[in-house]
Order: C-alpha cells, then sequence, then structure tokens
C-alpha cells in the first residue's frame, strides 16, 4: 500500500470524490456533488492506494499555524476494519508533525468515536448534528 498527498489537479482526486460519495455521502441519501467543494483546493488530501486503486482518503484543513482539522475520512467497504483507516491517521499525524502543526481537531461521527479514541482522540464539548446525524469534536495534540 502507498500512502501520498496529492492536490486537486490529479486524476486520483475524482477517485476521492466518488470514495468520499460512496462511502460518506450515499449511505445518508447526501450527493457530494451537491456541495462546495471549492475548499478542498486549500486543503492537503490523503490517500491510501493499493495496486493504484485508491481505497482510502482523508482531508486535512489547516485552521491556523498550530491546529488542523482532519475531515472526510473514507475507506473503501472492502477495506473497512483492516487497519487502513489507522495508516492513514498515523501519516496524517507524522505529516501535521513534519510540518509544525501542534493539534489536530476533527468531527466524530458518534459510530466512529471508538475508532478515533484508540488513536488517543478526545472528545471536547457535547454531542452535536452535521450531516443529518449524530457528530463529537474530537482532538488530539501531536506534540507531547
Amino acid at each position: 500500500m502507498e500512502l501520498k498527498i496529492i492536490d486537486v489537479d490529479v486524476a486520483e482526486y475524482q477517485e476521492v470524490l466518488q470514495l468520499r460519495q460512496q462511502v460518506l455521502r450515499l449511505p445518508l441519501g447526501m450527493n457530494l456533488f451537491d456541495e462546495d467543494l471549492s475548499e478542498d483546493r486549500d486543503q492537503y488530501i490523503i490517500v491510501a492506494m493499493k495496486e493504484n486503486i485508491l481505497i482510502g482518503c482523508l482531508m486535512i484543513k489547516i485552521l491556523d499555524k498550530r491546529i488542523v482539522k482532519f475531515r472526510q475520512m473514507a475507506v473503501h467497504a472492502d477495506f473497512q476494519s483492516k487497519g487502513i483507516g489507522s495508516m492513514i491517521m498515523f501519516y496524517a499525524e507524522n505529516f501535521c508533525r513534519l510540518n509544525e502543526y501542534e493539534k489536530a481537531e476533527l468531527h466524530a461521527r458518534k459510530s466512529a468515536v471508538d475508532f478515533y479514541s484508540k488513536l488517543d482522540y478526545v472528545i471536547e464539548g457535547d454531542e452535536f448534528e452535521e450531516v443529518g446525524i449524530p457528530h463529537f469534536k474530537m482532538s488530539k495534540y501531536l506534540r507531547s
């Protein structure tokens, strides 16, 4: 498996959009392509590739010079529960550390809180609704 950072001008970006649609929006009866995707251009896009096939992705939005927000984590259904998501997160955290970011935040779907908790993310605040389902804000300090 290969992990790398891409931008919106490469062919893999269209695959990222399709994966986000399949994993994150279709199950909610939503369409990613109805959303404003212009911010994607200003974010780091991490992809996991296996034999030149996109199997996972994560968006990193820069909030300020210390804090990033991880968004739109998606792993292809055939590869879920195989450690791919954890590998993507470790790659993203290391990338952020190398670029001197101190904290990562994310909005975790309630069903994914255990996944992020195992990676040492902690809940900040109360449950809230986003895209029609319950979420929690979670964060992790990347520097000790």
